[in-house]
C-alpha cells in the first residue's frame, strides 16, 4: 500500500509499506475521507509547530473517516490518551495531559490501505 509520509519542511514522500495488522482491541480503518486541521499545515509547513519538529517521517491528517473491513462507518477520535494518568483514570481521558495523536509518528498509527474505488466516505 502506498503511505504519504511527511519528512521535513514541504518535504512529503511517497513510500510502499505493508498493510497494518490490528492488534487486540484494535480495528483497521480503509480511509474514506481526511480532514488537514491548522497543526496539518503547520507541520507540512513549517516543518513543526513550536519547538517540536520532525524527528521521523510520519502521516498527517489525523481527523478522518471510514469503512472497517466488517462494513462499519466510523468516525475516528485521533486523540489517545495516556491511560494511565489521573485524568485517564477518572474517566476523563479528554483532560489527558500527555495525549498524543494519530500520526504523530507513533509505531501504531492511522494509515489508509485500498484506497481504490472501494473506499467509502464517512
Amino acid at each position: 500500500m502506498r503511505i504519504a509520509r511527511l519528512h521535513g519542511r514541504e518535504d512529503l514522500r511517497l513510500h510502499e509499506e505493508d498493510k497494518p495488522h490490528p492488534g487486540p482491541g484494535e480495528v483497521l480503518v480503509r480511509v474514506g475521507a481526511v480532514g488537514l486541521c491548522g497543526s496539518d499545515l503547520h507541520w507540512f509547513s513549517e516543518g513543526g509547530i513550536d519547538s517540536a519538529r520532525v524527528k521521523r517521517p510520519f502521516v498527517l491528517g489525523h481527523e478522518f473517516g471510514g469503512t472497517t473491513e466488517d462494513g462499519r462507518r466510523v468516525a475516528v477520535d485521533p486523540a489517545i490518551p495516556c491511560d494511565v494518568c489521573p485524568a485517564c483514570l477518572a474517566g476523563h481521558a479528554n483532560l489527558c495531559q500527555s495525549v498524543r495523536f494519530a500520526g504523530e509518528g507513533l509505531q501504531r498509527e492511522a494509515r489508509a490501505f485500498d484506497h481504490g474505488s472501494n473506499a467509502h466516505s464517512a
